[in-house]
């Protein structure tokens, strides 16, 4: 569970409204179509380990701290972080569509 602040919150939202659109504000392109084409490892045990880092990356207020902060994490737990990220958008794009009658 990733708990986050009513202030952070508001920046979330804004954040999967933009990927939801297919602006990815945190991430670029060519890093995103890598990872997606890369086979994932075990999905569960990757999101738990990718947890504290989310919410860590929530708690930063600039979308600059935000890369600074992506950039100096290892490889494995990047990933870890953008495919945690691709699914909250995935999971947010279908509850969303759950709603639209």
């Amino acid at each position: 569970m990733i708990y986050i602040t009513e202030e952070q919150a508001a920046q979330v939202k804004y954040l999967l409204e933009q990927a939801i659109q297919g602006n990815h504000i945190l991430f670029d392109s060519p890093t995103l179509k890598r990872i997606l084409e890369t086979p994932a490892g075990a999905p569960e045990s990757e999101s738990y380990a990718a947890e504290p880092h989310i919410e860590k990356l929530m708690g930063l207020k600039t979308l600059a701290e935000k890369r600074a902060f992506l950039e100096r994490l290892d490889a494995k737990t990047f990933e870890g972080v953008v495919r945690t990220y691709l699914n909250i958008v995935e999971n947010t794009l279908f509850e969303a569509k759950g709603t639209v009658h």
